[in-house]
């Protein structure tokens, strides 16, 4: 998918992929310590409930605009625009977009893979 957006001039990085339970543990903490307890699950997933456990989820980013890394800007990016156009093609979904219905905050730039029977079963029960 990568290669196909650098062949229309996009950029997309990679900033988060598969995290064990100790990253997630220390991000976790990390919220927590910059949000509070109490909010810090509005932030980052539990350890134990992210989908980047899965190793189908991507944080992704657009190379030209990295002040919108993890930010709700990401949705203004040519990025963005092009994965809401494309990523479906490639197997890939967003995985919180507004409203959705497990009540994670919007994540413009989190997305999931779905684009095989396993990996859409994990989403899709």
């Amino acid at each position: 998918m990568c290669e196909t957006a650098q062949k229309a001039a996009i950029h997309l990085v990679v900033i988060s992929g598969f995290r064990d339970i100790i990253l997630q543990t220390a991000l976790y903490k990390e919220a927590q310590i910059r949000h509070g307890i109490e909010f810090a699950s509005l932030w980052v997933a539990p350890p134990g409930h992210s989908e980047h456990h899965t190793g189908y989820a991507l944080d992704l980013a657009d190379k030209n605009h990295p002040e919108t890394d993890d930010e709700s800007g990401f949705e203004d990016t040519p990025a963005a625009a092009w994965l809401l156009a494309n990523a479906p093609s490639h197997g890939f979904e967003l995985s919180f977009p507004q409203g959705n219905r497990q009540g994670v905050g919007y994540e413009p730039w989190h997305w999931r893979f779905c684009g095989a029977p396993t990996a859409r079963k994990r989403f899709h029960n």
